[in-house]
């Protein structure tokens, strides 16, 4: 009220403070109320952000549960060295691999020569020049020639499909090597040459002159028994879903094939949390207790209470003739679950099918469609996290009741501003009012006091 300093001067009465404590009275009744509203609202915004999170959390496990491919995972345990490996999903029971031959590349070395800088063709056959032909590859070379640069052509003529290196077999004894890049008796490499090379490289062991160092051969094994090849040892082709990897000639492996469970249970450990956490919370959230006087932020929300109920109900409740309590859940008398894992554990070693049919559904032996329990959780779940499902109205609502709020609050506010500028503005007229009375009264005492003193 600095504009209005000496307003009451004139009454006595009429002052600043009198309106500011007015003002208080007003803003209390009609703004406080508002600004109480709207501290709640975002709390229950907040509040709502934490369920909503809870929710997805707890659908997630469900969800994950429900799908049958959480029981595809298979453990693989071997005696004996081939690599297995089975992934998720892959139709296969235990088989046995015995190795006879593992699958080769081709490999050839030429004749030595004193350097990898020596030239490699005899200037007496064509001046030196010929073609080298390995393989479906033509490699022509003359009489400068080097070792080095033969080996280099041999890649690049190839383009990287014939192996070419330099091996130093001795001191001052330098071999070409030339492999086939792939394993396989369809890999074997054929060389010939027009004769240039034959006194230098191609002089060495075998009637062609130069030396095979080993075959291009297919693995052969036996899978359970049966005697199959295949061109390589890494072996995807054999079994869907499966990859073999041999290792050593003669070896024999027993390969087991078994479920996983351990992700079953971890998965079943991890909804009992989530359903623990979001029980909890909507405990909180909900609470009305008239003896404490705790108030949760949604103890007058029917649908959020609702949650609690329904969800007990589904969990509790049988389905297709089977519980949860048979997979070791169960619920304390304050509705905390509990998890005994051995008994999931057990059930999934003595009927995997069962609990798989009772978690996630499909056709029972009988031919008939089951709905499994953990999608009926699903649904149960996505019908109040679905979009436009019931959390999500309830979401607009509060966000509406927010906006509505506001803008009632700016509204009261702008009143109350107004009519203490309009109150104050007559009460400063009506103290100048008194003021003039006042000082008029004054002289009127004045004039009747000196009257009064003459007649003495």
């Amino acid at each position: 009220m600095a504009g209005i300093s000496s307003l009451g001067i004139g009454s006595g009465v009429l002052t600043s403070d009198l309106i500011d404590k007015l003002k208080e009275a007003d803003k209390a009744s009609l703004v406080t109320p508002i600004e109480n509203k709207i501290t709640l609202n975002n709390q229950k915004q907040d509040a709502y952000t934490l369920l909503s999170s809870l929710m997805t959390t707890l659908k997630t496990s469900a969800s994950a549960l429900s799908y049958d491919t959480i029981f595809d995972n298979k453990t693989v345990d071997i005696s004996g060295q081939a690599g297995v490996k089975v992934n998720a999903g892959a139709n296969v029971d235990s088989f046995t691999l015995e190795t006879l031959e593992l699958a080769k590349k081709d490999i050839t070395k030429f004749a030595a020569v004193s350097s990898k800088l020596s030239t490699i063709s005899d200037p007496a056959v064509n001046g030196g020049a010929g073609t080298l032909t390995i393989g479906s590859f033509n490699i022509d070379y003359d009489a400068t020639t080097t070792l080095s640069e033969l080996s280099q052509k041999i890649t690049d003529v190839s383009d990287g499909k014939i192996g070419s290196s330099i091996l130093q077999t001795g001191d001052g004894a330098f071999s070409l090597v030339v492999s086939s890049t792939k394993t396989g008796a369809a890999e074997a490499l054929t060389i010939t040459d027009t004769g240039a090379l034959g006194s230098t490289l191609m002089n060495t062991v075998g009637a062609d002159n130069y030396e095979k160092i080993q075959a291009g051969q297919d693995a052969k094994f036996k899978y359970n028994g049966i005697t199959t090849t295949r061109a390589t040892n890494e072996i995807s082709d054999l079994i869907l879903g499966v990859d073999i990897s041999l290792k050593k000639e003669g070896d024999f492996s027993d390969v087991k094939i078994n479920q996983d469970t351990s992700l079953v249970v971890d998965e079943m450990q991890m909804f009992v949390d989530a359903y623990n956490t979001l029980m909890q919370n909507l405990s909180d959230m909900t609470v009305n207790d008239t003896e404490t006087g705790a108030q949760g932020v949604f103890s007058s929300e029917s649908l959020v209470k609702g949650i609690r109920r329904d969800l007990t109900n589904v969990i509790t409740g049988m389905f297709n003739g089977g519980s949860l309590i048979e997979s070791g859940i169960s619920l304390d008398r304050s509705g905390a679950m509990s998890f005994d894992k051995s008994k999931l554990e057990t059930q999934l070693s003595e009927d995997p099918d069962a609990v798989k049919l009772f978690f996630t559904g499909g056709t029972d032996a009988n031919g008939i469609d089951k709905t499994g329990f953990f999608e009926m959780v699903d649904e149960k779940i996505k019908s109040y996290t679905g979009y436009g499902k019931m959390l999500s109205n309830f979401e607009s609502s509060i966000k509406n009741e927010s906006t509505n709020l506001r803008e009632n609050l700016i509204r009261s506010q702008e009143s109350l501003n107004t009519r203490y500028e309009i109150m104050t503005k007559r009460f400063t007229a009506y103290d100048g009012m008194i003021s003039r009375l006042n000082s008029q009264f004054s002289s009127l005492q004045m004039m009747i006091s000196a009257e009064l003193n003459s007649n003495d």
